[in-house]
């Protein structure tokens, strides 16, 4: 059975973990997605992950009743640019975090493609701002952060730089909501955007709390994963605050907060782990021990959880917006 699509051609440049991601949220609405990269490896890689991801996600009804064989069937695979971007009506930057080289591909990238495609950067640091610098219509150019694992956690920033139109963003915060995204709008091209300044100034810290023999990289985690995640996953941490008060909380962070800043030494700490060799789960160790471990089998168990997670949190959520629209109805009729 045929089906309307919102996009006839989308592509991602880049296929690695990320890019492979992103490329299962496009097929949900595009007639044809194309994953590119120079490497036939990646390729065949990136071909494998996507079969993989399809089927957890069918798995959990969030393919909208599509089978995953017939959309794996959308997504094409080539080592050309000039294929993956000739007809494409968006196309998603998603190489590594090198500004040279991301504004290089931009430059590349708008020689081919029509005036009217978009163009989208996944980056998660760099400024979109000088992004759009690189190309004659930096109108069209704005940034689409995702969080990893892309095709599971359902919120995506859309970044705007100085010169992105506000038509651009306004499409993209379209395009993303009918991929079954929830978008967040940046309206600041701050260093790091909103998830990874806020992610960050948490990593940073349990960094620095290891690094000073505070607690173990256990514990440290289970403070976050069984203290903090549930806690905020439930209310966000300002609405949390509202709920427990401000004045008690002004009273801790006018003491705490003077503390926390600071990132020398815990990144000394990380320099040392990965100029070691101990860079993660594909190195056999990071702050945990991963030996005799298979990185995709741990993959594969943590997305699983994180599905049932956000099945679970979604459901709330949508609850307490019912809720709150209700509130306003109610309000409205008495006023």
């Amino acid at each position: 059975m045929d089906r309307s699509f919102l996009l006839d051609k989308s592509t991602v440049i880049g296929a690695g973990l990320m890019g492979t991601q992103i490329g299962i949220v496009l097929s949900k609405q595009s007639r044809v997605v194309v994953l590119m990269s120079r490497h036939r490896d990646t390729l065949q890689r990136a071909r494998r992950n996507a079969a993989i991801y399809l089927h957890h996600l069918h798995q959990h009804g969030h393919l909208d009743g599509q089978d995953p064989e017939t959309v794996l069937e959308r997504i094409r695979f080539t080592q050309q640019l000039s294929e993956a971007l000739s007809g494409a009506e968006l196309v998603v930057e998603s190489i590594p975090e090198n500004l040279t080289a991301k504004q290089g591909l931009f430059r590349q990238i708008e020689k081919i493609v029509t005036p009217e495609c978009l163009l989208v950067s996944n980056t998660s640091s760099l400024p979109v701002s000088q992004l759009t610098e690189s190309v004659d219509q930096p109108g069209r150019l704005a940034g689409t952060h995702f969080v990893q694992p892309a095709h599971v956690v359902p919120v995506v920033e859309v970044v705007s730089g100085m010169q992105t139109d506000r038509k651009t963003t306004n499409r993209l915060v379209h395009i993303w909501r009918k991929m079954g995204k929830i978008p967040l709008l940046v309206k600041k091209d701050v260093p790091g955007f909103l998830i990874n300044r806020l992610q960050h100034a948490l990593i940073r810290e349990a960094v620095r709390l290891l690094s000073q023999g505070v607690a173990s990289v256990e514990d440290i985690d289970l403070a976050v994963r069984l203290g903090l995640g549930p806690r905020f996953a439930t209310s966000g941490p300002l609405q949390q605050r509202d709920l427990n008060g401000l004045r008690m909380h002004r009273q801790v962070a006018e003491y705490l907060w003077k503390f926390l800043d600071g990132w020398q030494e815990p990144f000394a700490y990380l320099n040392k782990m990965v100029e070691g060799g101990n860079i993660g789960i594909e190195s056999g160790r990071g702050f945990y021990d991963w030996s005799g471990t298979e990185p995709s089998v741990v993959r594969k168990r943590k997305n699983e959880s994180l599905l049932r997670f956000y099945e679970s949190i979604m459901c709330d959520w949508e609850d307490e917006k019912r809720d709150s629209r209700d509130n306003k109805d109610d309000r409205g009729r008495r006023s």
